[in-house]
């Protein structure tokens, strides 16, 4: 008889039923590979009478390898054994779709296999966000394995209770931190090749994190630590600086592990170390220079206790500046190198520091002291060691030293106080020949209320307290005015006129010579050029400070105020004193030169109180001297001073420079001085210093602008 036929599964209603609200792609093949039904998700993908009869190969010509889907599912026919989630994927490029395919096998009653179930399911999303997880975790062990800091991942097992005592918490971490992760770098750090050398090493051995201090740190500071600086001695010896950050793993109250980095700051701290130790330190003696010593004196004050005496001596060379312009600036250097050695060898005993301030200045500053007798003596060993000879290489040469002494906190009881009473005191030792001496007030020449008179300077500058008063000059031959000299007078709104003398010392010590120089200079240009307008063919002085003739601006604020007031350059004369021009002769020639390149008028002013050397002045672009009152007012009852006069006015005449004689106050000198043909004279006699407008009626008035007196 004919076997009764098996029910499939297209007969079951409820099945198809199922199978059809699945969100799943199922295709029914029969033991034969080929279609015998589709669910409704099937169907979308092709119509029923399209799957229906074919196999696998044939509807999914895009899939990558279907032949090997195909041979797949009659392996399950033939095995009865399914196949679960096997990953497979159609298309390329972006339309590329990736498909987790199960292959069920489907039975009759009788447990035959009837044919396979294909399942299939579009994981294409999940598929990418795993690409993209796999590909950044590769990145990020790549990352770890390549940097060039050393990343490290500690373990706590068990974890730590962050609501313990932090004294409880550092004792479990250092007790159960575990070094699980890592990479090459830390492993070279500690002088292996593979990170499995290291790992499993406990927290203590790690130099990261490893003492209680850093530990209850990254406690306090919220399970973090910020660039933590540490030294570590490797297995040869040498230390090394490194520096670690790291960040704690809190879950449900437990710190369960620490990331971290860690590294090798080595150059970098010894780049950061010399540049500071540049910084503070002479290049060429490699004493410590201006910037340490005031901040180890302020440090040191700041901390001094009430009974602590200290001392700060300035040394100072004697005629240093003969060594360099005799034997060169190489020998030069060479004895200034050998100046600190032979401080510090008279210091064995103190404690102190030796500095460089500069040139061919010292300091020596001793933080505890007996008494003010005890630096004295101290400075005289100086004196006595700086007096051995220096030997220069085939040379030998002595140097005399001057030193001034200021104590804390009898005298000062700040940086700058100290400074300038040692400084006071060593000109004072320098000026009396002692090579020693303690500041004492009457050394002083800068009285309080001269202090005060410096403090309201600048003051004066902005709120016009300045005011110039001009002196005629007379020409002896004509009797007429040629110019007038600029003399700088203070009216002080409290203490009534400030005489130059009391101030203009001061200033020239200062950073206020230049704008108050500036001042003058813009004043005597104006003054001149509104006197020019008026008819008055005049020309106008002014003095230069040393400082001044070798400031580079000087220059540049000359040719503007020329240019803004369209004041020829040879109306405006300046006057120099020869100590000025011999301070230092090559700079100042160089400087002069380019101001006379502008027309300006240069002269010599108080010749003869000076020490300049005729042949040098005859290098100068100077056109006049000036004879200073102190010969000239006297000259009528001081042989001695008529000889020195006349031969001044020979000796320029010969020069081929004229002569303004200083202090005429009589008809008797002035006559005398015509006979020795002087060519302009300057005094009372013909009219005291007063303010342009009194210098402008004058102009108008005067016997001296029209003809004989």
């Amino acid at each position: 008889m004919t076997p009764e036929p098996q029910p499939t599964i297209t007969d079951n209603i409820e099945l198809l039923a199922l199978l059809d609200a699945l969100r799943s792609v199922i295709l029914y093949f029969d033991r034969w590979g080929t279609v015998i039904h589709g669910n409704r998700r099937a169907c979308q993908w092709r119509p029923l009478e399209q799957l229906v009869g074919r196999t696998f190969v044939e509807l999914a010509q895009h899939w990558h390898q279907p032949e090997q889907t195909q041979r797949e599912m009659m392996q399950v026919v033939r095995t009865g054994i399914p196949s679960w989630g096997v990953k497979e994927r159609s298309g390329k490029g972006a339309d590329c779709r990736w498909f987790s395919v199960d292959k069920i096998p489907t039975l009759n009653k009788l447990g035959e296999v009837t044919g396979v179930m294909l399942v299939i399911n579009d994981i294409s999303e999940s598929v990418v966000k795993e690409r993209a997880l796999e590909e950044s975790d590769a990145r990020y062990k790549a990352f770890i394995a390549n940097s060039a800091d050393a990343i490290w991942c500690y373990e706590v097992y068990p974890p730590v209770d962050t609501t313990l005592s932090p004294q409880l918490q550092v004792e479990q971490i250092l007790k159960r931190a575990i070094l699980v992760e890592c990479n090459e770098t830390l492993a070279r750090f500690f002088g292996v090749t593979h990170t499995r050398d290291v790992i499993g090493l406990p927290l203590s051995r790690s130099g990261s994190l490893s003492s209680y201090q850093d530990v209850r740190a990254f406690i306090d500071n919220g399970y973090r630590l910020e660039n933590k600086e540490f030294s570590r001695v490797d297995r040869t010896g040498m230390c090394g600086y490194m520096q670690s950050s790291a960040i704690g793993v809190v879950e449900n109250g437990l710190l369960m592990r620490a990331w971290g980095i860690t590294r090798d700051i080595t150059d970098q701290r010894t780049h950061t170390d010399r540049m500071e130790y540049l910084a503070n330190h002479d290049s060429l003696t490699l004493l410590p220079n201006r910037t340490l010593l005031y901040s180890t004196m302020e440090q040191t004050i700041a901390n001094a206790k009430n009974d602590q005496l200290m001392a700060l001596m300035i040394i100072d060379l004697d005629r240093f500046k003969e060594i360099n312009d005799t034997l060169g600036h190489r020998a030069g250097d060479s004895v200034l190198q050998q100046v600190g050695p032979r401080l510090e060898g008279e210091m064995v005993e103190l404690e102190g520091l030796v500095a460089r301030l500069g040139g061919d200045e010292f300091a020596v500053f001793l933080p505890r002291v007996r008494n003010a007798h005890q630096a004295l003596v101290l400075g005289h060993r100086f004196i006595d060691s700086l007096g051995e000879p220096f030997e220069i290489e085939t040379f030998r040469t002595e140097v005399t030293a001057s030193i001034g002494i200021s104590m804390f906190p009898d005298q000062g009881r700040d940086v700058s106080t100290l400074m300038r009473y040692a400084d006071v005191a060593m000109y004072h030792a320098k000026r009396a020949l002692k090579g020693v001496a303690v500041y004492d007030p009457e050394f002083d020449p800068h009285s309080p209320t001269r202090l005060e008179i410096m403090g309201a300077l600048r003051r004066a500058i902005r709120e016009s307290q300045l005011e110039l008063y001009f002196q005629p000059k007379i020409d002896l031959l004509t009797h007429r005015v040629t110019g007038f000299e600029g003399l700088l007078r203070w009216h002080h709104p409290e203490i009534g006129t400030v005489p130059p003398v009391d101030f203009i010392p001061i200033v020239e010590k200062s950073n206020l010579i230049y704008p108050l120089t500036c001042w003058v200079m813009a004043e005597s240009i104006r003054q001149c050029a509104i006197w020019r307008r008026e008819g008055h063919d005049i020309t106008v002085a002014m003095n230069l400070s040393a400082s001044n003739v070798t400031d580079e601006r000087l220059l540049a604020e000359l040719r503007q105020l020329l240019t803004q007031y369209d004041l020829p350059g040879h109306c405006l004369e300046m006057e120099l004193t020869e100590s000025t021009i011999m301070n230092d002769p090559e700079r100042a020639l160089t400087a002069l030169k380019k101001i006379a390149a502008l027309g300006v008028h240069l002269s010599i002013d108080d010749f003869g109180t000076g020490y300049s050397s005729l042949a040098y002045l005859k290098r100068l672009p100077v056109g006049t001297l000036k004879i200073d009152k102190s010969f000239v007012m006297d000259m009528l009852i001081d042989e001695q001073d008529e000889i020195i006069v006349n031969s001044t006015i020979n000796l320029a005449h010969n020069l081929g420079l004229s002569v303004v004689a200083e202090g005429v106050e009589s008809q008797e000198i002035y006559q005398r001085l015509q006979d020795h043909k002087c060519d302009s004279a300057q005094g009372f006699l013909i009219a005291r210093p007063m303010p342009a407008a009194d210098a402008t009626r004058w102009l108008l008035n005067s016997q001296w602008s029209g003809g004989l007196p």
